[in-house]
């Protein structure tokens, strides 16, 4: 795969990844520890691993999801212990 095509698709991967986590924080809320956070990242996991390896023929937008939403589950865990990082006017974005 050509460097840009892989950029392309990162991107959307991550854009679908940002509207996942998006849509999970205001189901769900954030998590309420990093052990949570690891149960829901395990469920998500399953889900593909079933899908890949199950007896039923391969559904590539299915595997998409499942594998964009193991990407949302780490993402939102990684942000649990990443800094904050030093933004101008971070005020008016971390009330």
């Amino acid at each position: 795969m050509n460097k840009n095509l892989r950029h392309h698709l990162a991107s959307k991967i991550a854009k679908d990844a940002k509207h996942e986590i998006d849509k999970s924080e205001e189901q769900d809320g954030p998590f309420h520890s990093l052990l949570e956070g690891l149960t829901v990242l395990r469920e998500q996991y399953f889900k593909l691993e079933q899908e890949i390896f199950g007896n039923a023929p391969k559904n590539t937008d299915t595997v998409r999801l499942e594998a964009i939403q193991v990407a949302a589950v780490a993402t939102r865990i990684a942000m649990m212990v990443s800094p904050v990082p030093d933004i101008p006017n971070r005020h008016k974005i971390f009330p």
